[in-house]
C-alpha cells in the first residue's frame, strides 16, 4: 500500500453499501405488507363483517333505503376480497415499514434527530390509529347516512355495490388516518428548528384554509357534516401541534441558557 492510500474508515459505507441496505429495508418492508395482507387474508370474513358496521348504523336510522349491497360483475366479490386485504395489509404493515425506514435512515442522522426517530414512529401508529378510528366510528357513518338521506329526499334508489362500499370505507380509514398525523410533522419541524411556534401562529388563516381544502379531499362526497367532522379536530390538532411546539423550544433555550 502506497503512503499516499488511506485504508477506508471502518463503519463507512460505499455507494453500493447503501443499495444494498436500501434493497433490503425495501424488501424487508414489502414482507412486513405482505404478513399483513396474509393476516387479513386470513380473517377476511371478520374483516369484512367489521366494515360493514357504518353501514349498519346508518341503515337503523333510515331503515328499508338499502335492501343489500350488490356486485355488477362475475369477480365482484373477488375485487371486494383483493381490494380489502390490500388496504388492510398496508395499514397493518406500517409499523414494520417505519421500523425499517427509521432503521436505514438512523446512521444518517444527527444525535438530536436521531433521538426522535423512535418516539415519532410510534406517535405515527398512534395517531393513524385514533385518525382511523374517529373516521369508522364518526365521519363514516355521518357520510352514509348523508347520503341515504339525500337519495330519500330526491327519491332516487339506493343500491350501492360492495366494491364501491368497501374502498369508500377503507380509503376514508386511511386517509383520515394519515391525516391526523400532520401535527406530528408540524412538532418535529419545529423541534428541528425548521418552523418555529411564531410562525405557524401567525399562519392561522392559511392553515385554515388547508385544513379545509384537505378535509373536502380525504372526506367521502365531500358533504359539508363529513367536512366539519374532518377538519374541527384536525384544526385542534394544529393548534395543539402549536403549544407543544412552543414548549419544545422554550426547553431547548433553557437547556442552552443552563450550559452557559
Amino acid at each position: 500500500m502506497d503512503d499516499d492510500e488511506q485504508p477506508p474508515e471502518q463503519g463507512v459505507m460505499d455507494f453500493w453499501d447503501h443499495v444494498e441496505e436500501l434493497r433490503m429495508t425495501i424488501l424487508r418492508s414489502l414482507v412486513g405488507v405482505a404478513l399483513g395482507i396474509a393476516l387479513v387474508g386470513v380473517f377476511f370474513v371478520r374483516f369484512f363483517a367489521l366494515l360493514r358496521w357504518p353501514l349498519n348504523w346508518a341503515l337503523e336510522a333510515e331503515p328499508g333505503t338499502l335492501n343489500a349491497l350488490t356486485t355488477t360483475n362475475v369477480m365482484g366479490a373477488l375485487g371486494v376480497l383483493v381490494q380489502v386485504c390490500m388496504i388492510g395489509g398496508i395499514a397493518i404493515g406500517m409499523p414494520f415499514v417505519l421500523w425499517n425506514v427509521a432503521r436505514f435512515v438512523g446512521p444518517g442522522l444527527t444525535p438530536k434527530e436521531r433521538a426522535i426517530v423512535g418516539p415519532a414512529c410510534a406517535l405515527t401508529l398512534v395517531l393513524f390509529i385514533i385518525g382511523a378510528l374517529f373516521a369508522f366510528f364518526i365521519i363514516t357513518p355521518a357520510a352514509l347516512k348523508f347520503s341515504i338521506v339525500i337519495n330519500k329526499l330526491l327519491g332516487l334508489e339506493t343500491i350501492w355495490t360492495a366494491q364501491s362500499y368497501y374502498g369508500f370505507v377503507a380509503w376514508t380509514l386511511v386517509g383520515v388516518g394519515l391525516a391526523f398525523e400532520f401535527p406530528l410533522v408540524i412538532i418535529i419541524l419545529q423541534y428541528l428548528g425548521l418552523l418555529t411556534p411564531q410562525q405557524l401562529s401567525s399562519g392561522r388563516r392559511y392553515a385554515a384554509i388547508i385544513i379545509v381544502v384537505i378535509a373536502a379531499l380525504i372526506t367521502p362526497g365531500g358533504d359539508p357534516f363529513s367536512m366539519g367532522f374532518l377538519a374541527v379536530p384536525m384544526y385542534l390538532l394544529y393548534e395543539i401541534s402549536i403549544i407543544v411546539g412552543r414548549n419544545l423550544t422554550s426547553r431547548a433555550e433553557a437547556a442552552e441558557n443552563a450550559d452557559f
